[in-house]
């Protein structure tokens, strides 16, 4: 076991870190680090020295995160759950920092760029684009269709924790809490109102979280490419109902233990050790059809080299992966930094679903240590 846990940190960490090492392959070739380069030259020697850099750092933040995870294991003796959100927490603020420092490397080069030919070459037009309206009215149709879907997993997690409020007070006073990789009880507690229905209030906010991702993904400015635009909009179509089927099987996916584990722990039994690990692979698999749909979408997109959105300007994002727009009233844009689509922050709900995951994180740190 104490090998199994190893190998599961490892397994874990290197899939993250080869995910962020893609970061740049994975985004669009418009965006250099965050910053929009559609309109400027810059040389590839630059471009690969900044990425050989980013990677460099990249690296010692893995080597680093895994050192943590061994003192933690060896010296404190923490359970895996708490090794895993400290160490990963660790390599995520690392990668964050990094690319806040590519970024500004990437915006002074533009900056510089921009001075130089600022009086000596004709700056090319702009042309704005606009989301296509019959695409536009069509997304309207698959948005109701995923709410629905997304209902229904909401409504299996209320059941789960009705279930979990009848039973209450029959419940003995030292519960379960936690559950070993072989799916039998390796941890206790004593029974409250947190330790209760902590995992109902995870599973709820999951499902809300992805909800929100899937159908803001949806709702996003889809800019497709007018050379063919029947054909583009069928394909768009067919891309974003596979983002909303996959985030839905994702959901369901988690579900399976998420709303089941409260059940263990009214029961005080073992779980079976096929429904651990099929919680923990399966979701990873359903991740490679959302990775393909988002590379999919972003391959109809206009080819015109001036071509010029709202979500272009770099002043409304914060190192490249923050976006801040007051004056733009979609909760969703499309990512500067890798595939899918970003909250825009300054968006009421934005705000709010955001200070709802820092709380998921804290509470989660928290509930490992009670």
């Amino acid at each position: 076991m104490f090998f199994l846990n190893y190998i599961l940190f490892i397994l874990l960490i290197l899939f993250v870190h080869v995910i962020a090492l893609s970061t740049q392959s994975l985004s669009s070739k418009k965006y250099f680090f965050g910053v929009y380069v559609n309109e400027i030259i810059i040389e590839e020697d630059s471009k690969t020295k900044i990425n050989k850099d980013f990677k460099r750092k990249l690296n010692i933040s893995l080597f680093l995160s895994v050192i943590i995870y061994m003192i933690l294991k060896s010296i404190f003796n923490l359970n895996i759950g708490v090794n895993i959100i400290i160490s990963t927490t660790v390599y995520f603020v690392l990668f964050f920092f990094i690319l806040k420092v590519e970024f500004k490397k990437v915006k002074d080069i533009k900056y510089d760029y921009l001075r130089k030919v600022k009086n000596n070459q004709i700056v090319h037009e702009r042309v704005i684009v606009k989301e296509d309206e019959i695409l536009h009215n069509q997304k309207k149709k698959i948005i109701k269709k995923f709410k629905i879907l997304f209902g229904i997993c909401l409504s299996i997690s209320l059941i789960s924790f009705l279930y979990v409020l009848i039973n209450y007070k029959n419940m003995p006073d030292i519960i379960i809490t936690h559950w070993g990789a072989d799916g039998r009880p390796d941890g206790y507690s004593q029974k409250n109102i947190i330790n209760v229905f902590f995992t109902n209030f995870l599973d709820v906010s999951m499902v809300l979280l992805f909800a929100v991702i899937a159908i803001g993904s949806i709702l996003g400015n889809t800019y497709i490419d007018d050379s063919d635009l029947e054909l583009n909009r069928k394909k768009a179509i067919k891309y974003l109902n596979g983002i909303g089927y996959s985030f839905f099987a994702l959901t369901i996916s988690i579900q399976s233990i998420t709303t089941t584990l409260p059940i263990f722990m009214i029961k005080q039994k073992s779980i079976p050790v096929w429904l651990t690990l099929s919680s923990c692979i399966i979701p990873v698999i359903i991740i490679i059809p959302i990775i393909y749909f988002y590379l999919m979408l972003s391959n109809i997109k206009p080819k015109n080299k001036n071509m010029y959105t709202v979500e272009n300007d770099d002043e409304k994002w914060i190192y490249g992966f923050i976006y801040y727009n007051k004056e733009d009233p979609k909760l969703m844009v499309e990512k500067r930094l890798g595939m899918g689509w970003n909250m825009n922050m300054a968006h009421p709900l934005g705000k709010f679903i955001t200070f709802i995951l820092i709380f998921l994180v804290v509470g989660s740190l928290l509930i490992c240590f009670i």
